[in-house]
């Protein structure tokens, strides 16, 4: 079984249900942290909307607390989130202005290394 990541009806993920209820589950307790809200909708037969303006906020927002933070280990546990998410803000052609160039390099190379591991559907 497996679920949809998508925009309208433009699927940009399709992973394990497993995968997908553990990916909503870390993005409800890092939304917290960062107090923004996701932009990732439930699941609901196998599908899972997002709102492509809120989640490229989501993800900037981490993009910023990761940047922003002294305490690594913060940013151990945000980290492997936030690669994945990355992936999927590129996929929706979203931004995450807040990206330090210094830093751009080691998510680009994530980004990279993951979406190969990441079908589309």
């Amino acid at each position: 079984m497996s679920c949809y990541f998508q925009v309208e009806d433009n699927e940009v993920w399709n992973p394990s249900n497993s995968v997908a209820r553990l990916f909503l589950r870390q993005a409800v307790g890092i939304s917290e942290l960062v107090d923004h809200p996701s932009g990732l909708g439930e699941i609901i037969e196998d599908e899972c909307e997002i709102d492509p303006r809120t989640f490229s906020g989501f993800v900037d927002a981490i993009v910023s607390t990761y940047q922003s933070t002294n305490n690594e280990v913060i940013k151990s546990l945000i980290e492997g989130f936030t690669s994945v998410a990355s992936v999927l803000v590129e996929r929706i052609n979203g931004t995450a202005p807040s990206l330090q160039p210094e830093l751009s390099e080691m998510w680009s190379h994530k980004q990279a290394t993951l979406a190969r591991s990441m079908p589309k559907g």
